[in-house]
This record gives C-alpha cells, structure tokens and sequence, in this order.
C-alpha cells in the first residue's frame, strides 16, 4: 500500500507541476540532445549489467504483472518526484543568481538528496533483502547511479524531457524489478 500512496501523491505532484511540460514536447533535437540521450542509453545500460551482477533474487519467482506495472508505475512518479524537486532547488537557486551552472547544481542538489533519502528511507524498508554484499560489481553502483542522476537532470534542464526520462527510468526499474522478483500482488 505505501507505494501506491507514494504513486498517488507523485502523480498529483505530476499534474500540478508539469501539466504543461505533459502536454507539450520540445521538438528541438540538436546534436547535444542527441547525445545526451545516446549517453543516457548507455548508462542504463552499464546500470543494468552492474545491477544484475550485485543483487539476487532470493529465489522468489517474477511476477510479470509486477514487471509491467512497477516498470511504467515508478518510471513515471520518480521522475515526476525527482524533476518536482530538481524545480524546486532552480527556483530558491534563482532567487539568488541567474547564472546557469548555479541554478543546475542547486537542482540537482536537490535531486540526489531526495533521491537518497527516498531511496535509503522507503525503498530499502520496502524491498526484500536483494544486494550482494560481496559482489565485485558494488563499488560501481553509486558512481553510475550519479551518471544516471546527472543525465537525466541535464535532460531535464536544458529540454524539460520528461518523456525520455521517464522511459530511461522505466528501463532502470525494469531491470531492477527482473533482478529483485518482487511482488506487488502479495
């Protein structure tokens, strides 16, 4: 039940927050978008192999309904949380300076506190024992968690992506549904 009521309220800040960025699409797609996203992929991709190589299943079977609705459920209200807070840092940012690189850092600031906070308080009381202590793979799951987190902040501050973003994230807890086998039906 506590996440769908973290849904329930990440989707209400979604629409207050980003109706119009929902509705709209940037349709500029210059070469450093392009990259970006190219970047992005890549990360998800280097996620998804460090991430099945330092979790365990636990022996519990995949429940393919918890596949689909946690993948596009949590794809879509994390980002909406993480792009609710990233505004949040800009705008107290912006009531300072207007210089770019300020307003980002604030942003993300804000992004990765929130992150590891909902991360380190709700997620990990929530799932069941999954990561393997002694993996050789560990070490490198921060580091290209900071590599997601800075990729998709910058999508978001340069393009107000969110689509992008939200299916990146999608892939990110795809992998991670597959490799924890967790059930939301229980």
């Amino acid at each position: 039940m506590m996440i769908y009521a973290y849904w329930a309220i990440a989707f209400l800040v979604g629409i207050l927050f980003f109706r119009k960025d929902i509705m709209t699409f940037n349709r500029e797609f210059d070469t450093r978008r392009i990259l970006l996203l190219v970047a992005s992929l890549v990360v998800v991709a280097i996620n998804a192999w460090v991430y099945s190589h330092s979790t365990t299943d636990g022996g519990r079977d995949l429940d393919p309904l918890t596949v689909m609705v946690f993948s596009i459920g949590n794809g879509i209200a994390e980002t909406f949380m993480f792009y609710a807070l990233f505004r949040l840092g800009t705008t107290l940012a912006g009531r300072i300076t207007q210089n770019p690189w300020a307003l980002f850092i604030s942003g993300f600031l804000f992004f990765m506190i929130y992150s590891g906070l909902i991360h380190g308080l709700f997620w990990i009381n929530i799932l069941p024992e999954h990561v393997v202590q002694t993996s050789p793979y560990k070490p490198f799951f921060m580091p290209v968690q900071m590599l997601i987190a800075c990729s998709w902040a910058l999508s978001f501050f340069w393009y107000r992506d969110l689509r992008s973003v939200i299916f990146l994230h999608a892939l990110v807890d795809l992998t991670m549904v597959c490799n924890v086998r967790f059930s939301l039906f229980n």
